[in-house]
């Protein structure tokens, strides 16, 4: 062989890939890190409920670690090679790849103004929601954006695992165990665990940001099979939901129906599907009703929309009207469909929901300060949402309280830049040591259990400004791309969910990674179809 064909041969075997290849490993070192997270948070855990939230964020932590590792190394050479490539690299970044950058940025500052540089960095024990978490969020969101080519198989994984997790929920609710994870426990401390996440209410945050990307499938799929298995897997997530016992999560519902409504309303065939949605969630109600009578837990008391939801009169009314509404829209389905009458409704169906909003809390304010007539406020007196005061909402009247009290007193620089992620805990307690002891006792209030008060005492004005406009950015960007994909109103549907889910919750591995990673795969989409 001439020494020209042994270059040339030697150049064939030993060839540097190029960007595109690099590009295409990044893609797939992606798809297998998120899909390993999706698995192990969703059903990691050392020892049983004892300590599970610390343990699924070791796992949480160990999987970010190794797989954003080597996709960080390859984005290095994927770098390089695109520059030599092309000769120039043109950045394009949205209103929502701005508002992540900048609250990376404002979370950096905010160590440094807190000044508790050891707490900030993993955050308070139990929750672990430091700067390292902000980054892993942070990096889920932009890689995903630009490398998500395998998102349709991210979000199989997801899903999947989130179907098994609330199926072991629903035989949870009935005292069936059937992965041992109640052994030992007394039916009292059952009643505060489901399936392998643990505590109900960080159960309901998973929940919530699963259940819509279902709801979504089953909503806007055209092909048979896979409107079957969404109808499977929204009926078992609302058989789910109306048993975890947190009210909470159905404000989280009437966020995500509420997108879901306004997509649907556009066309006949989605709008029937939307009422037999709202079927399946007062039809879930009323068949745990009667499973939860054959295996009863007596130490499971309801909240109040709970107890409505399972037991109320009302709910079979609203069931029957689902029921009529879904078989009068089916029967209709080919005739003619006026879109301006629909959208009208859309609007004033809004209009109403807005003014419910409205009406909720100055009835709260009103029955709080003495303000109603005698019948009526008799009335609402019963209905613990009512009364405002310290025990409003599980304690949350007096840690919201106490909350605004302490970015009133903040000095200028902690208004503006905050005390550092995570630090919430740490900052009260050299602050407000004796406010906190006198309230609290030993416990220690590690959060302001509302995730925008929250961030905005411990990334301040600039940071909270941020990190709610990802949020609000990306869904007017999902539902204004939607025709693109039906995927992007499932995206939005969860973003919406978590936000009114943690307008009264906060933070946490169970949850904020996913959504995260649908935000992620909603600007992905948006990307690459929408150009």
């Amino acid at each position: 062989m001439s020494d020209r064909g042994r270059k040339d041969y030697s150049a064939r075997i030993f060839r540097f890939p190029s960007a595109a290849g690099i590009a295409e490993a990044m893609a797939y070192v992606l798809a297998v890190t998120l899909s390993v997270m999706c698995v192990v948070i969703a059903f990691y855990a050392q020892d049983g409920y004892n300590q599970i939230g610390n343990a699924k964020f070791v796992v949480y932590k160990v999987t970010m670690l190794a797989g954003f590792f080597l996709f960080l190394a390859l984005g290095a050479v994927y770098g390089c090679l695109f520059l030599r490539e092309k000769g120039k690299c043109k950045i394009r970044l949205s209103v929502t790849d701005g508002c992540v950058l900048a609250y990376l940025l404002f979370s950096t500052i905010s160590v440094v103004s807190g000044g508790f540089y050891e707490d900030a960095l993993w955050g308070s024990y139990g929750w672990n929601m430091g700067w390292m978490s902000q980054l892993s969020f942070v990096l889920i969101y932009l890689a995903l954006s630009r490398f998500g080519k395998y998102y349709r198989a991210v979000l199989a994984v997801f899903c999947g695992s989130a179907f098994c997790v609330f199926a072991i929920a629903v035989l949870h609710r009935m005292l069936i165990d059937p992965i041992g994870f109640y052994n030992g426990l007394q039916s009292d401390q059952m009643a505060q665990f489901l399936s392998t996440i643990g505590q109900a209410t960080w159960y309901a945050s998973y929940l919530v940001v699963a259940l819509p990307v279902g709801i979504t499938v089953f909503l806007f799929a055209e092909k048979t099979r896979w409107r079957v298995l969404g109808g499977i897997y929204t009926a078992v997530g609302f058989a789910s939901l109306v048993t975890q016992n947190s009210d909470s999560a159905y404000f989280a519902m009437a966020a995500f129906m509420i997108v879901f409504f306004w997509v649907c309303v556009e066309r006949r065939e989605t709008l029937n599907r939307f009422a037999e949605v709202c079927t399946l969630f007062f039809a879930a109600g009323k068949v745990m009703h009667f499973l939860m009578k054959v295996h009863p837990n007596p130490d499971l008391q309801y909240d109040f929309i709970t107890s409505l939801v399972l037991d109320g009169a009302v709910t079979w009314i609203l069931l029957g009207l689902c029921i009529f509404l879904s078989l009068f829209l089916y029967k209709r389905r080919n005739s003619s469909y006026s879109l301006t009458d629909m959208l009208r409704v859309r609007r004033v169906v809004l209009a109403a929901a807005a003014l419910a909003v409205i009406l909720l809390a100055g009835l709260i304010v009103m029955q709080s300060k003495g303000l109603l007539p005698g019948e009526l406020g008799e009335k609402l007196s019963a209905v613990s949402y009512f009364n405002w005061g310290s025990e409003w909402g599980n304690g949350r009247g007096r840690i919201w309280d106490f909350s605004v009290r302490v970015f009133r007193e903040e000095d200028v620089r902690h208004k503006l830049f905050g005390v550092g992620p995570d630090c919430f805990s740490s900052y009260t307690a050299a602050v407000h040591g004796e406010e906190t002891a006198l309230l609290w006792g030993r416990k220690i209030l590690t959060n302001a259990h509302n995730e925008w008060l929250n961030v905005l005492i411990n990334t301040g004005i600039f940071g909270a400004a941020a990190y709610i406009g990802i949020f609000v950015s990306s869904v007017g960007r999902f539902l204004k791309a939607r025709r693109q994909d039906f995927l992007l109103v499932g995206a939005a549907a969860s973003a919406a969910s978590y936000m009114a889910y943690n307008f009264f919750c906060y933070q946490q591995v169970c949850c904020t990674p996913f959504v995260f990673m649908v935000l992620g795969i909603g600007a992905y989409i948006i990307e690459t179809r929408c150009r």
